[in-house]
């Protein structure tokens, strides 16, 4: 098949464009149909035959020129919903900061403390 711009045939008839085929499938099941059942679609009404992979490849591309993000969640540790609130709350500039002759002295009795014994001594401040 031949690159380049589509005539005018081309653009309108989803039995010769496939990006066509695909944006019309999308339109009748929605964002939310996957490449397999577009793919059955696309077969049944307009006698095309594409790979999922294909599909899934055009679906990203009208998604994306729609303006719709991916459904991939974000990695890592999910926020406590506490730590967010807190520290929105209480901006530190650099006067309220703690000094690092201070977090070296804190080093120093968790070097000789232990990490439980370090614990056990905050929470007897608490």
């Amino acid at each position: 098949m031949p690159r380049g711009r589509p005539n005018a045939d081309q653009v309108a008839d989803p039995k010769t464009n496939k990006m066509e085929a695909v944006r019309r499938a999308m339109d009748t099941l929605g964002y939310d149909a996957s490449p397999t059942e577009i793919q059955k679609h696309i077969k049944d009404n307009f006698d095309q035959v594409m790979s999922a992979n294909m599909i899934s490849s055009y679906k990203s591309t009208l998604r994306n020129k729609a303006g719709l993000t991916g459904r991939r969640k974000k990695r890592g540790r999910p926020r406590k919903a506490g730590a967010a609130a807190t520290s929105a709350a209480l901006p530190v500039s650099s006067h309220d900061a703690v000094p690092w002759k201070d977090l070296r002295t804190i080093k120093d009795i968790a070097g000789r403390l232990g990490k439980k014994g370090l614990r056990d001594l905050v929470e007897l401040l608490d």
